[in-house]
This record gives structure tokens, sequence and C-alpha cells, in this order.
């Protein structure tokens, strides 16, 4: 600290370095706010705030610790968190805990309880950890930090190291050694300008500090970005100006145009930049550090690689090597190319179908998954899906159309897992070949079967083809729906067949999932967009009877849920209360972002939609391309704004194209490339490098759609938040676990609260007791049937425990009580927090697994009375 032990200080120190840049590493802390400066950059943040400081002070010190800070309010780099102060303080510990001292407006009562409870009034000192290599230059390297308080002396302590080229370290810390002031060295005298030590790291009046794990620094400043810039430009200029000589050359070497030069080097450069993508994967790959394809030999290689190419300017020329030209024509005549085609789907078809089948019963089933199987056992009885709610039928108000493939693969199959999951695997693996075709029919067999190939391949389309909910019915019928709906306006006059095909499969899709009824206007925009400046559809009389019976489909379903809601009292909201498209871009919750993250930038899209708006000056001439875009621009903007619920799930009935627009896109710029090497001159060195370069293009597209030799989790915009069934080898919830576990040890009297009573009965064979809902956070009906009426839980009927007094009867009048928390995470969400403390002092976890825990609290032994002689 300072000599004179004001509430500011600057500290400050000087350390050598080797080279610039050496690996340099500083943990601080300090008795307040902490700004760290190296060679005048500045690695914390200047700006103070009072709110990741102190807590205020309390009239009363309660018995347990003072609220910590949240981490997300905390400044980045301050060397303050915010943890729980510990049950008692010593004499020695920090100044920043000392309540009397700090606090003296306090009252008598007040200090006292606070000796009592030893309660900190100021969060205490923690070590943060920087990388400062970034900063460091070769020779000596000013470090300053200043400490600013105002309850105590402004105090610093700090250590760090540098790692020298033989691999050992040289440490420094705060000393004696270290100047009050900017400045580690100077003519002013050091004894007037030292620090005074008065303690270490585990010694008073620190103690054993907690430590802080290094934070990415934000390197976002001027200087940076200048930086940036200027080493951008110059490569840019040095590319262009190698690419104009070494071409002008070229062609005075070899007598040609200029411009045959300038085409073929320009060739040269795309399989360099597309290896140079593909090398920048790894960084993405939590396997390989983040600046894996940084190292010097990458890049001193590719400069290598980007002049030795130059020399293939010396064996260009016109023919084609080896008769290529002549075979392939042959190729092109026989009868084998046109099945070629159709062999590759039927291979790609059954590499999706060995995917998918793949541990097809291996999960339990989920909620929404089982909710649907339930309502499928209707159809056996009334030939609809239906549930029996208060002692009446409650038929299928939404995925009215999904249950009935349940129903038939369970007649013939059983109820299984397996079973029900058949008919969404046979489903996702036809919709591969339904992408196929349409890629044909919009752009070509190459379109086609690389975004079946990618589709078949990529870990969210297998998931989902596992699961036994709307989501891969409802995606199968509405690519039928956009494909048979351009095939219809694509000639003129309108194909009637493909309009009354695309109509029936719209109220199958609509059916499956009412979101999916944005398809309508969604339509509209791309008719408008595929025949601009046309307007003789408007006559065509089928358009109109086509969209009064899917209007009247809407309005049918819409009055179906009216009606079942009528009869029954609900308390809370659900998503079944979102009954159609609302403004939804004018309320509090509206996140434009959403989407952005879950559909456009999920790890597996991310390169698919560079391509699609990278290609999309080059590819809006195409009518196919114009069409897919639309529609998929259409429906991600209305989901965006005029649904008021957001999933990741809710894109995924279009999600198929963004896989098909990329593809589209990345194949014909590939076209476009080829053509440039055409008109260079038709070389063989510059079809070479086109190919190559397209090839290195569809390869780095599939590489990055799928897991199975790169993971790139951190591609995506949030990387490390997984997405809903975005990747492989993972488990969901294990309701299958819990609900086993109960019924091995379940005894005669025991009380069982599920979290998800209608899967826990069909895997435990017995149903629950209560629903603990105390926050009643979800959708509650009301059962007046019952010997006492009260609300009870929408899928299996059972009564809602509501409060922490009626988990306590149910408790005592049970011998033992089970709690099933699976999902574990709603169960937090549901539960008030009188609930989760007492569950925490009388429960006792005894099972837990994937995303599910189950608590065994005892009932209270009462203690035994014993009569007394008068």
């Amino acid at each position: 600290m300072a000599d004179n032990a004001g509430t500011e200080a600057v500290f400050s120190t000087s350390i050598n370095a080797d080279q610039a840049r050496q690996e340099t590493w500083i943990q601080v802390a300090g008795s307040g706010h902490v700004d760290l400066l190296v060679n005048g950059h500045i690695i914390t943040p200047a700006i103070l705030s009072l709110v990741s400081g102190k807590q205020l002070p309390h009239l009363a010190a309660p018995p347990t610790p003072s609220p910590s800070q949240n981490r997300g309010e905390t400044q980045p780099g301050v060397g303050a968190k915010g943890i729980e102060a510990p049950a008692k303080t010593t004499p020695t510990a920090s100044p920043s805990q000392n309540r009397e001292e700090t606090q003296p407006e306090v009252s008598a009562k007040g200090s006292e309880a606070s000796a009592k409870t030893s309660t900190a009034l100021f969060e205490p000192p923690v070590l943060s950890a920087y990388d400062i290599s970034y900063w460091i230059k070769k020779g000596p390297n000013a470090i300053v930090a200043a400490v600013r308080t105002d309850h105590g002396p402004a105090c610093l302590f700090a250590n760090g190291f540098l790692v020298r080229r033989d691999g050992s370290t040289a440490r420094f810390e705060t000393d004696s050694g270290w100047q009050i002031g900017d400045q580690p060295a100077g003519n002013q005298s050091a004894q007037s300008h030292r620090a005074v030590e008065f303690g270490k790291d585990g010694s008073a009046p620190w103690g054993y500090l907690k430590q802080d794990l290094a934070r990415k620094i934000d390197r976002s400043g001027f200087a940076t970005l200048a930086k940036s810039c200027m080493v951008i430009s110059s490569t840019a200029i040095a590319v262009v100006a190698v690419w104009l000589l070494v071409s002008a050359i070229a062609a005075g070497r070899r007598r040609e145009p200029l411009a045959y030069a300038m085409s073929r080097d320009a060739l040269f450069h795309g399989p360099i930049a597309a290896g140079l993508l593909l090398l920048i994967l790894p960084n993405y790959d939590l396997r390989f550090p983040t600046v894996w394809s940084f190292q010097p030999k990458f890049v001193i290689g590719a400069i290598l690689a980007l002049l030795a190419i130059r020399l293939l300017h010396l064996w260009a020329n016109g023919r084609t090597a080896f008769g290529l030209k002549s075979r392939m024509a042959q190729l092109q005549q026989t009868e084998f190319r046109a099945l070629l085609p159709y062999l590759l789907l039927i291979a790609i078809i059954a590499l999706g179908l060995g995917l998918r089948y793949h541990n097809l019963g291996y999960m339990s089933f989920d909620h929404d998954e089982y909710g649907l199987v339930q309502k499928s056992q209707g159809i056996y009885t009334l030939g609809i899906p239906y549930n029996m709610f208060a002692g009446e039928v409650r038929w299928a108000t939404t995925y009215e159309a999904v249950p009935y493939p349940l129903a038939l693969s369970g007649l013939i199959f059983g109820n299984s897992e397996w079973a029900m999951r058949l008919p969404a695997c046979v489903m996702g693996t036809l919709c591969i070949g339904i992408i196929a075709l349409m890629g044909r029919r919009l752009f070509n067999w190459r379109v086609g079967l690389f975004a079946a190939f990618v589709y078949a391949c990529m870990p969210l389309n297998i998931r989902w083809a596992q699961n036994a909910f709307y989501l891969t019915q409802c995606q199968f019928m509405s690519m039928l729906t956009i494909w048979f709906f351009y095939e219809a306006i694509r000639v003129r006059p309108l194909h009637r067949s493909y309009l009354t095909a695309a109509s029936a499969a719209f109220c199958l899709t609509y059916l499956s999932w009412e979101g999916s009824g944005f398809l309508l206007p969604a339509f509209f925009i791309a008719l408008i967009v595929v025949r601009w400046g046309e307007w003789w559809w408007l006559k065509e009389f089928h358009l109109y009877r086509c969209l009064f019976f899917m209007a009247a489909v809407v309005v049918a379903q819409y009055c179906s849920r009216t009606i079942a809601s009528i009869p029954y009292l609900f308390l809370g909201s659900g998503l079944s209360n979102v009954a159609g498209p609302s403004l939804f871009f004018l309320t509090p919750a509206y996140t434009p972002m959403f989407y952005i993250d879950k559909l456009w930038l999920s790890e597996n899209h991310v390169f698919f939609t560079i391509m699609i708006f990278l290609g999309l000056p080059f590819c809006w001439a195409h009518r196919g391309f114009r069409y897919v875009f639309t529609v998929l621009v259409m429906l991600w903007i209305l989901h965006t704004n005029f649904l008021a619920a957001l999933s990741p799930r809710y894109c995924y009935y279009f999600q198929p194209l963004v896989i098909l627009a990329g593809t589209a896109a990345a194949i014909m710029l590939y076209d476009r490339v080829v053509s440039l090497a055409y008109r260079e001159g038709n070389s063989t060195v510059a079809r070479v490098a086109a190919h190559a370069t397209g090839l290195a293009v569809m390869t780095l597209l599939f590489l990055q759609s799928n897991e199975w030799l790169m993971k790139e989790y951190s591609l995506s915009s949030r990387g490390d938040e997984p997405g809903l069934m975005t990747r492989m080898n993972t488990y969901r919830y294990d309701y299958r676990g819990a609900a086993q576990y109960v019924k091995s040890h379940f005894q005669p009297g025991d009380a069982i609260l599920p979290g998800i009573p209608h899967v826990f009965g069909y895997y435990a064979g017995m149903p629950g007791d209560y629903v603990l809902d105390t926050l009643l956070g979800t959708k509650t009906g009301y059962n007046q049937l019952l010997a006492e009426p009260r609300f009870v839980d929408k899928f299996a009927g059972l009564p809602v425990v509501r409060n922490l007094t009626e988990l306590q009867e149910v408790v005592s009048r049970s011998h033992r009580t089970w709690v099933v928390f699976a999902p574990y995470a709603s169960f937090e969400k549901l539960s008030s927090p009188s609930v989760l403390d007492y569950l925490d002092q009388t429960g006792k976890i005894e099972f837990e697994s994937y995303r599910a825990k189950v608590m065994l609290v005892e009932r209270a032994k009462q203690p035994k009375s014993i009569a007394k002689t008068p």
C-alpha cells in the first residue's frame, strides 16, 4: 500500500522481456477497484461501477451471509467478484471486510449483531488473472495498477510470471521494489516513492485469496482496429500487385491477351484460399487451440504456395490431358449416366436410414413425445386422438395429424420407444429423397444430391428423426408443400394438379403444427417475386378454390381449439394460448436476434448462410434460387415478428431451405469459376484450379455441417450453449431411469411426486400421487369431480401441491415421499424458494442421471411420550 495509507494509490513496476509478445501472465487483487495498465494499454475497464462493488448495509444483520452480486453484473476485469462471505472473519481479514470501521453510522445494536454474525459487508478481494502477452514488448515493460477504495487504505497484491525461451519461468510480485506513481523508474528518490510491503498471499491481511480464472480480454480499441485494417489493406494491395505483375509477365512471354493471363492467375488463388478456409475450421473445434491455424508454418506455407503455383503458367495450354474430354463425351452417351444420379440417391437414402435407425429406441420418451403417444391410443376407440380430463373426452387441439402414424405403428409393432419413433424415422428418411428431387427440379442433380447428402448426415436432422414429436412429420409435409407449389407456379397457366397437391400437403402440414400456417403469406410473396411484373395468375379460378379449401381447414382448427377449451377452467398460460399470429414485435419480449442465432448462425448452418448471402448477387437471376430464398426469408421474418413464442424447433420445418439455398449458391459459384477457366482459353491448369476450388468449397460445407470429423461447436454465435437436438451423443432426460428406480424402491404407504406424471406412469407402471407446482408456473386445470375439488396437472390429472403447507401435509401423511426431479431445471423454476429450502433441509438425493434426480423425504419421527408419575 501507499506510505500515506490513502484511499487512492497508483503502483508501478517494470519487467524485462526477451522478445515481443512473450508469454506473460499476471493476477491482481485489491482492496477496491483496480485498473491495470501494461505499457499504457488498459487491461481492466476504467469505468467504475458502484453496482459491482459493495453491498448496502442492513438495519439488522441476518444470520446468513449477504447475497453476492451476479457475475453478469460485474464489470469484466475488475478485481472483485461476487462470492459468499465466510461465516466468521478474523481480525486480520481484509480491511474491506471490517464492518465497524467502514460503517460508523450503524447503531451500536446493529454493530453488536454484526459482531455476532460476522457478516462481511463488502466483497472480499479476488485474484483475477490476465494474459498480457499481447502488449509485451522486448526490453523493459511498465506495469501500472491504480487502486481506488472509499472504505480503507488502497492496497494491491499482484504476482505473475514470464515464460522464457527454454521453458523456464521468471516470476515477479508486489514487494517493496514497486513504486508509488505511474513511473516505474525515474530520477526521483526511490525511498520516498517506494510502496509499503505488509503481507503476501496466505498471510495477514489478505489471507488465502480466492482465484478467478483468466477471462477473454477485449482488444477492440481504436489502435487494434486501425492496425487490423492496415494489415488487411496491405495484404490485399500486395496480392493484387503480384497478380497484375505476374499476369503481365506471363502474357508477355506467352504472347497472349492480358485478360487470359489475368483470369488464369486469378483462378490460381482459388485453391489456396479454399485451403486456408479449411485450415481455419480446427480453430472452432474445442479439441484444438483457438489459434491452431495461425501457426507460422501454415502462414509461410500459404505464401510459398501462392508464389509457387504461378509456375503453372509455363504449362498452360488448350489441350485436354489424357483425352479426358473425349472420354466424358462417351460417358454422356451411355445409359449409365442417366442411372447414376438415382443410384447415388439410393445410396444416400440408405446411409440416412442407417444413421436414423441406429439406437432408435435407446433414449427414454420425453414428455412431448409421450403426450402424443397417449393421444394416439384414443384413435383405437373413438377414431380421433384424445385424452380424458375431468371425466370428459378432450380431443387433440394441436398436432391433430401426428397421432395417426403413431397409432398405425403401435397397432402393428406395439407400444414401445422403437415403434413410436419408427414413423418419424421413415419420414425423416423420405425427406432426404424429397430434398434431392426438389433440388433437381429447381436447380440440377448436383444441387439435389449434395443437399440430400448434407441433410442425411446433419446431427440436427438425425436427432429429430429419432423423436416421435411432430417436427419430422411437419418438415416432411412442408417440404412437399413448398416443392409442389413451385411446380404449380413455374408454368403458365398454373399447373392445377400440383396446385391441388400443394393445397392438400399444406393442410396436413398445418394439422401437424399450426405455426406452419405462415407458409401461406410466404407463398404469396414468393409468387410475386417469381412472377415479377406478371399478374395473369390473379385470374386463375383454381387458385381461389384451393385457397378457400385451405382457409376452411384453418378456420375449422381454430374453432376446434376454442370449443375444446370452453368446458374447463384453467389457471396460468402455456404454448396453447398462442392461438395464432400477433403483433409480437410490439411486446417487451420481442427478440429479433433469436432465429438469427438458432437458424442462420447455428453451428451447422454458418457456412451455408455465408454462401447464401455471398452468392445472392450472382444467383438472384435464377428463378429457383429466388423462390427458395424468398420463402426462407419470409418465414424467418414472420416467425420473428408475428409469433409470440420463441423456440428453436419452430423454425425446423423450413430448415432444409437453408441447406438447399446454400448448396445452390455454392454450386452456381462453382460453375462460374469453371466458366471463367473456359473463357481464359480452356487450358488444363486453369480447369484443374477451378475444379479444385469448387471441390474444396463443397468439402468445407460438408465438414462443418456435421460432427463426424470436426466438432466446430464454437462456430455458432452461441457455441458455449448447445442448441436443442443439435449434437450427437447427448441424452435429453432420463425419465426411464428415475421412474424405474422409484418403482424398485417403492414401499406401501409411500407418496410419489413425479415431475412429468404421464411419462412416470408409463415407465413405473403406477401413477404418482401429487404434482409439485408451488409457483403455478404451468397451465393448471380444475377438476370438480374429485372428492376434494382442486387444481390438477394437465398431463395425468394428479392433484397439484401449491405451497409449502400442502407439501408438509403430504410428507406428514406418508411413510416416505419420493420427489422426482425430471427435468431438474424445470423443478427449480416451478418451485418457490421456501419449498426448495425445505426439500434441501429434509430430503436426500437417492438417484441422479441425465437431467434427472430422485429425492427421498423421510417423515419426521415424533418423540415418544413417557408417562410420568405425580
